[in-house]
């Protein structure tokens, strides 16, 4: 094993972070006049001098972004979108996808030119290149070949399905504004990288959109917030708006020339690599399934037994463990069920309570984590990939941006399944 290991030997993902430049694909594509365009519009419908707090600018790692022009203090508002220059979904075809729904209304809005005049100057900042989303972009040959994660692999072929869909069904409208599939893939990628949700309402506001993802080190926050002015009518009506603002609780300033950087979320890099086009390589979020079915894990756990020293295991049948396992979880019993390791060897909850119910004590629980990751590292879908070989693509700026961000993720999840064996031979 140790030898097998050594040749899939990763760097630490902090010096990997380092090297591969976290990108949100926010290209730069749009004239530095346009990119003003939209913070002097921002000024113009908020009354507000936001120009002297930020401006937009390109960030170390080449991404389009916002960057302070003065300190901020915790706590400060940077700037504030009234609801009605927020892009939002209409629900006004429930048989497409809530992405392909507000893609299509910003073409549309786009055909309209200066007639759109609530959306226009935010439309014509939005960069020419969209970000790269494996369920638009990759065919579905490559899905396979690039990802080699099946879980990955699954939704993102899910996605196409659905998108494809949905490309059919808005063919007339498209035709009508001149518009291809070509089209709706850029606008529905633009769409699935930039929205909040608000209840279950996806909404995106122009400016706020430009914030790159930071994870736990962000230092702001995003709030939509109802407020009632304060005047002198007898029934004043409530203004709904979303907010930028430094988070609260930060014990320093933002300094001039930092980038203003928000949070996606505390997701798996599935997530940010599916539907924003990035992968962040020091992601504690991240996991990586190691049974994927219920069945799996009792049939891995019966065949161990012996190894393990596990009298329960290796007495009991398949069948036997699986009902141990389903009484232990909290999932509905008719859930499909995977069980995953996180980064840094976590184990999830899932494969927790399972391995409590087979009565596993920890070093038990180690072997079968560690057998499982060098199986799947040695034999499963990686197998005709290497991380010298993935890392060496990631860097390159002669692959294709898709061949790129899907060594990043390989790498990511390569690194899951090898912690427990570093940390075996460490």
């Amino acid at each position: 094993i140790r030898q097998k290991m050594r040749a899939q030997h990763i760097p630490n993902p902090i010096h990997l972070q380092r090297r591969l430049s976290s990108s949100s694909a926010r290209v730069c594509s749009t004239s530095s006049k346009t990119q003003q365009n939209i913070v002097e519009w921002i000024e113009d419908i908020t009354n507000d001098s936001c120009t002297e707090r930020v401006n937009i600018e390109t960030n170390q790692y080449g991404v389009r972004g916002l960057l302070a022009q003065k300190k901020l203090s915790a706590g400060e508002v940077i700037f504030e979108i009234p609801f009605q220059y927020c892009f939002q979904d209409d629900y006004d075809d429930e048989s497409l996808t809530w992405s392909a729904r507000m893609g299509m209304k910003l073409l549309e809005e786009r055909a309209k030119g200066v007639k759109s005049r609530r959306y226009q100057k935010w439309v014509e900042s939005l960069p020419v290149e969209a970000p790269f989303l494996p369920g638009i972009a990759l065919e579905r040959e490559e899905i396979e070949e690039l990802i080699r994660y099946p879980p990955c692999i699954k939704n993102a072929l899910k996605d196409k399905d659905r998108h494809e869909q949905s490309t059919r069904l808005l063919k007339d409208r498209l035709d009508a504004i001149n518009c291809t599939s070509e089209d709706l893939d850029w606008a529905v990628a633009l769409m699935e990288s930039r929205c909040f949700k608000d209840g279950g309402v996806r909404i995106t506001a122009p400016g706020i959109d430009l914030c790159n993802h930071a994870g736990e080190k962000a230092n702001c926050i995003v709030r939509i917030v109802s407020e009632v002015p304060k005047d002198e009518t007898l029934h004043p009506e409530t203004k709904r708006k979303m907010k930028l603002q430094v988070s609260p609780d930060r014990f320093k300033p933002i300094e001039k020339g930092e980038e203003i950087t928000i949070s996606y979320g505390y997701q798996s890099n599935d997530i940010y690599f599916s539907f924003f086009g990035f992968v962040p390589f020091d992601n504690d979020n991240d996991t990586a399934v190691l049974f994927d079915s219920v069945d799996d894990l009792s049939e891995f756990l019966g065949a161990a037994g012996e190894e393990i020293q596990s009298s329960l295991c290796q007495n009991e049948t398949v069948e036997q463990l699986s009902v141990r396992i389903l009484s232990a979880s909290s999932q509905n019993k008719n859930e499909h069920q995977t069980f995953s390791i996180a980064a840094n060897g976590k184990i999830e909850s899932n494969l927790s309570k399972a391995f409590d119910a087979c009565e596993l004590n920890q070093a038990q629980r180690a072997i079968v984590i560690q057998k499982r990751c060098h199986e799947i590292l040695t034999n499963g879908p990686f197998v005709g990939t290497t991380v010298k070989e993935d890392l060496r693509i990631a860097e390159s700026e002669e692959e294709e941006q898709k061949s790129r961000i899907c060594a990043r993720y390989r790498v990511a999840k390569k690194e899951i399944y090898a912690f427990p064996l570093k940390v075996r031979h460490a």
